[in-house]
């Protein structure tokens, strides 16, 4: 691989700045996207349903109690019906309403029944009346002639109206049909014939006019609904039709009945110059429909037909007037543009804010001010789509939410590099792949020296130029590797195929030399070394990718360690040497001699007295820096160095001075003992029984107050040497304990010739002893066994009363474990003695 190459700027170097410039600008992205898709659900009516849902509520809301002052209404109810037996009424019975109404001097009359045949009798005097000027019929539903019914009698054509109101999918009647033209007929509504004629009175006869515009009435247009009005996408919208500007609710209608009319019960003012509608509203003639106003209530209709005619023919009159206007929407550019911006809104809240409190906080405001301005709006007559807008706004806020959340899980915000997840990723599969042609994976991990300096000297702002610098040339000098910022100033490399550990040392060498060379941010140079640290590994042989990241860390810190500027290939030493092994190495020689060790005492208590019986020691390194240090990370340095004799021998001594004190103090029957662990190093000592009888008879104790403690595994090592080793160390006096008895199952065939004198049930018996009784059945052989070969047990990692009860149940003599005590200082022993402290097994403490 020749690394002129790397100067190439390509395709990847290219992809990278892209990424960046979408990490900037990405939330734009996100709200054309997500307004491309709102918008194109709602062209093609996805969103229609619920548009026309959320007008309804909307015309609920604006609904007044406030009567029509225009119009009254004659409504033949179900009474009406019954007193006069006989549906349809009689022409008799018609002609006489419309005499009384006519003393009253209305403005008009429309009625809102089929007087297309006779019901006799009266026929005549209904045609007297039908003649009049100012009355007004309905004829058959429908706009087709050959289907339509011939006006009634009397009645002039040109006084007839059609009542073909316009219901959406929903069966709802949100629209005003009021004419239409089919050559050489024009249709009117019975509606707008009424108003006509109310109109004409007022301003004269020419004062309708009919264009491509709309409907031109007493100089107001009534511009037509077009197929994307509003919530509508794609409706019918033939004719001339207008929204429904249902201003008042329906009961607040002046209604009156037939019989009150015939009846004399009513007040002529009324209905002096009104225009007076009739028409059933009985139930059981089935004229009713959905309204807005009505349409929320379940699945009955309850709006007669007739009340929807006073509707009409009211909104025609108070638009002329110049009360009401008609409900206004905008074109579909300006909807479309409205429903972008606010997915605009949300993705710029989303980005820029990044507390989630804030983010809600605000976000929850965003949609009060667009739900109150479409309501607002409404209450001016404009009907314009919150709903596609608050969606997309909503889709936007929660899409950019995901997507930071996304690249901030795989991908650094500065420099548009992958991260630590993502790499790992990548690492691990290029690890796995076995058929390639070249066999290993090669990590560099790419440290910047001084990095700190230069962010203290120059800022931050230069301090992320550099990074930015860094990933752009390592992406433009490397074009067929993988690269990733990790860290603060750490970048990882992969090169996914390599032949030999050469090839990586030489791409390093030109990297190290080019890398950081005539860098210059906001006109002032910036200058510092890198530090590389390589490690290769084979594909195809299960190493993990934290592993091979582990040992580039190794190497960069052997890197670092030298001089800096340099790079380092691992070799399995750095992973056995590690930096933290060798300083503890170093200390650990001088810890004895600054006497840092210390014994820690566990009691050890007998179950039937409940009395302490005696101590385990075990030690402690008291770190004048890092404090307790765990025997776990340093008994194992101290096997390995051999420097586990010299801290042998202290404990031995330290152990039986302390036994011969408490002894003195505290006087027993049975003496007190103390246990003291053997290692493996101290047990194939050849003169270790020697020592030890030193030890005892420089202190003047009972050989039998020290209980020296052997580990299975280690007896199990060299059967034969073992027992050996025990009876030199027995024939001195000694008492000797098989620690964590168990775990080793091969001990059994010889646990009868090795010459001790107790055994220890290893703690992962006695833990699961409440739950399993298979382990308590264990532990119930092991202390069986042991009492038949007169030898004493002791339990281990005892935590709970009901261990304790249960061991002593199966009469095992000593326990110890957190349930009585766990390891202490030795001044806490002591107060232990001196409180002559024992435990109730089977009650609280005594």
């Amino acid at each position: 691989m020749h690394f002129g190459s790397f100067y190439r700027r390509d395709l990847r170097s290219a992809q990278l700045l892209l990424w960046r410039q979408l990490q900037q600008y990405g939330y734009i992205l996100i709200a054309l996207g997500v307004a491309l898709m709102v918008i194109g659900i709602r062209q093609f009516g996805g969103l229609e349903g619920i548009e026309l849902k959320t007008f309804d509520s909307q015309v609920r809301y604006y609904a007044t109690d406030a009567g029509l002052p225009e119009v009254v209404v004659v409504g033949i109810t179900e009474a009406d019906i019954r007193h006069y037996n006989h549906w349809p009424l009689s022409d008799n019975t018609v002609a006489e309403l419309l005499e009384r109404l006519q003393t009253y001097q209305p403005a008009a009359i429309g009625l809102d029944i089929y007087r297309d045949i006779d019901h006799p009798p009266g026929r005549e005097r209904l045609t007297q009346q039908l003649a009049m000027e100012n009355v007004y019929g309905v004829y058959d539903v429908g706009l087709d002639p050959a289907r339509s019914s011939d006006p009634p009698q009397g009645m002039d054509p040109d006084r007839t109206g059609f009542a073909d109101f316009v219901a959406d999918t929903d069966g709802v009647i949100r629209r005003n049909f009021m004419f239409a033209s089919i050559a050489p007929d024009d249709f009117y509504a019975l509606g707008l014939r009424l108003s006509l004629h109310v109109l004409k009175e007022r301003y004269g006869p020419d004062i309708f006019e009919k264009n491509l515009e709309g409907l031109t009435i007493a100089g107001t247009l009534f511009p037509p609904l077009d197929s994307d009005t509003g919530g509508y996408q794609n409706g019918d919208m033939g004719g001339y039709q207008v929204m429904l500007q249902y201003q008042t609710k329906h009961e607040a209608i002046r209604q009156v009945s037939l019989t009150e009319v015939l009846n004399d019960q009513v007040d002529p003012d009324w209905f002096k110059d009104k225009v007076v509608l009739v028409g059933t509203v009985a139930p059981s003639i089935k004229d009713t429909f959905f309204t807005p106003l009505n349409a929320q209530n379940g699945s009955e209709a309850t709006t007669p037909g007739v009340i929807l005619h006073a509707h009409t023919v009211s909104q025609i009159l108070a638009v002329v007037a110049g009360d009401y206007a008609l409900i206004w929407s905008w074109s579909q550019w300006q909807e479309i543009l409205w429903i972008g911006a606010w997915c605009f809104i949300g993705g710029t809240l989303a980005w820029h804010i990044q507390r989630f409190v804030l983010l809600t906080i605000s976000s929850a405001i965003a949609l009060l001010i667009l739900i109150s301005t479409g309501w607002i709006l409404f209450s001016y007559g404009g009907w314009i789509p919150f709903v596609p807008a608050a969606l997309g706004f909503a889709i936007v806020v929660s899409s950019t939410i995901a997507y930071q959340v996304f690249y901030r899980t795989f991908y650094d915000p500065l420099t548009s590099l992958p991260n630590r997840v993502s790499s790992l990723k990548r690492l691990q599969h290029h690890l796995r792949r076995r058929y390639d042609p070249e066999p290993m994976v090669a990590l560099l991990l790419i440290d910047l020296d001084l990095f700190k300096s230069v962010n203290e000297s120059l800022g931050v702002a230069v301090a992320d130029r550099l990074l930015q610098i860094v990933a752009e040339r390592i992406v433009q000098y490397m074009p067929k590797a993988e690269a990733a910022r990790i860290g603060g100033d750490l970048f990882a490399v992969i090169l996914p195929s390599v032949a030999h550990t050469q090839e990586v040392v030489d791409i390093t060498d030109q990297l190290q030399k080019n890398l950081m060379s005539s860098i210059q941010i906001d006109g002032q140079s910036v200058s510092t070394t890198i530090s590389i640290g390589i490690a290769l590994h084979r594909k195809g042989q299960g190493y993990f990718a934290n592993e091979l990241l582990q040992d580039a860390h190794r190497a960069l810190g052997k890197a670092k360690h030298q001089g800096r500027d340099r790079h380092e290939v691992f070799n399995p030493e750095m992973r056995t040497r590690s930096v933290f092994q060798f300083q503890l190495e170093m200390e650990l020689r001088h810890a004895g001699e600054d006497k840092q060790f210390q014994l820690y005492y566990q009691p050890i208590v007998h179950l039937n007295s409940g009395q302490i019986a005696g101590f385990e020691a075990l030690i402690r390194w008291q770190h004048p820096e890092r404090g307790i240090v765990p025997p776990n990370d340093f008994i194992g340095i101290a096997e390995d160095t051999g420097m586990i004799l010299t801290m042998g021998n202290w404990i031995l001594d330290e152990a039986c001075r302390q036994i011969r004190q408490w002894q003195q103090l505290f006087p027993r029957v049975d003496p007190l003992f103390i246990g003291v662990n053997l290692s493996s190093r101290q047990f194939v000592q050849q003169d270790l029984a020697t020592t030890i009888a030193t030890i005892v008879q420089k202190h003047q104790i009972d050989p039998r107050g020290l209980k020296l403690e052997l580990t299975e595994s280690v007896a199990m090592e060299n059967v034969e040497t073992a027992i050996q080793q025990l009876l030199k160390l027995k024939n001195k006096g000694l008492h000797i304990s098989l620690d964590d008895f168990g775990t080793g199952y091969s001990s059994l065939s010889y646990l009868h010739r090795l010459p001790i004198d107790s055994l220890k049930i290893d703690k992962s018996f006695v833990d699961r002893m409440e739950s399993n009784s298979e382990n308590a059945d264990i532990v119930g052989t092991i202390v069986s066994l042991g009492h038949r070969l007169q030898l004493d047990m002791i339990a281990e990692g005892v935590e709970t009363q009901a261990q304790a009860q249960l061991l002593k149940q199966l009469h095992c003599q000593y326990a110890q474990g957190y349930f009585f005590a766990k390891p202490l200082p030795i001044n806490q022993a002591a107060q232990l003695l001196a409180q002559n402290k024992s435990w109730s097994i089977d009650g609280e403490d005594i």
